[in-house]
């Protein structure tokens, strides 16, 4: 008995030991970097002047957040690349999803033809499907409206269609995700089900709304909270497409929170931007959430 006791404590201690290190990392990788941000949101520091040392500035980068119209416009911008971006890429993940689900000719080809843009760099993404192809001048696409006799489009130097520009780009090598992850989902259903919603409703469009989707809905919130995370977080495309431009009709709040720490060293606003960015990740969540779990009370009523 003591012999068992013995070794049941010495397994403790090991696992001890060895939970030690990754613990030790994610504290000094990921936590400890958490509230010395959220310290920063609360003093002055820039490090461009190392002279003027670090001041308490309380509330004082929250409230010139509420005073900034830069702030408020990459913000709107950021909102925009959530609500269009986000719902555009699950409904042509989806509808692709089902396509691949089903028995077609080339089907693995065509697998594969869909998830690759998600294997390319962002940056080679924007350069080549951005900056080349809706190049004004030379650009395929203006080339192939000027051929059927339309006028070319200012795709990047048109403030509102710059943005529906980075949103197309990123549509275009994010879309994949979703069809990886409701592929996944679709393929996890089980058959009999399947087939028995199809006797129920005697048609192929209510089966899949009333049986598929519902079953779908735990890889569709995965999906889409993971994109409205990373929609939030959006960047390169943007540097690299626009840098922002033109003007700062395209400028998202990670761009204008990077400018703001890295270019001008202003670390306390740089910090409050992040926070704040932060906190509309967690509102969009919410919500999200929310609206799922009241659409589902209403379709099991």
């Amino acid at each position: 008995m003591l012999g068992r006791q013995l070794l049941v404590y010495m397994e403790k201690k090991a696992a001890a030991v060895f939970l030690l290190p990754p613990t030790l990392l994610v504290v000094m990788m990921a936590i400890f970097p958490l509230f010395m941000s959220l310290g920063l949101a609360f003093v002055h520091w820039n490090i461009a002047n190392p002279s003027a040392g670090i001041s308490w500035a309380g509330l004082t980068h929250w409230s010139r957040l509420i005073e900034d119209d830069h702030f408020h416009r990459v913000a709107r911008n950021t909102i925009l690349y959530l609500i269009i971006g986000v719902p555009i890429q699950y409904g042509l993940g989806l509808t692709l999803a089902v396509v691949l689900n089903n028995e077609i000719r080339a089907k693995a080809f065509f697998r594969l033809l869909f998830l690759l843009p998600m294997m390319l760099s962002p940056v080679a993404i924007a350069f080549i499907v951005g900056r080349v192809m809706f190049n004004e001048a030379l650009g395929p696409v203006n080339q192939i409206l000027e051929a059927i006799g339309m006028d070319p489009v200012p795709w990047l130097t048109n403030s509102f269609l710059a943005l529906i520009t980075v949103i197309i780009v990123d549509t275009w090598q994010w879309t994949p995700f979703m069809i990886l992850i409701l592929l996944a989902g679709l393929q996890a259903i089980p058959e009999e089900v399947v087939e028995a919603g199809h006797i129920e409703t005697k048609s192929d469009w209510q089966a899949f709304w009333k049986v598929t989707f519902p079953l779908l809905l735990p890889w569709s919130i995965t999906a889409v909270l993971i994109r409205s995370i990373e929609m939030l977080k959006i960047v390169d495309v943007i540097v690299v497409l626009t840098n922002g431009g033109p003007g700062i009709s395209t400028e998202s709040m990670t761009l204008f929170a990077y400018r703001v720490g890295v270019v001008d060293f202003d670390l306390g606003y740089a910090s409050a931007l992040a926070f704040t960015l932060l906190f509309f990740a967690i509102i969009a969540t919410t919500i999200f959430l929310g609206l799922l779990r009241r659409s589902i009370a209403y379709s099991t009523e």
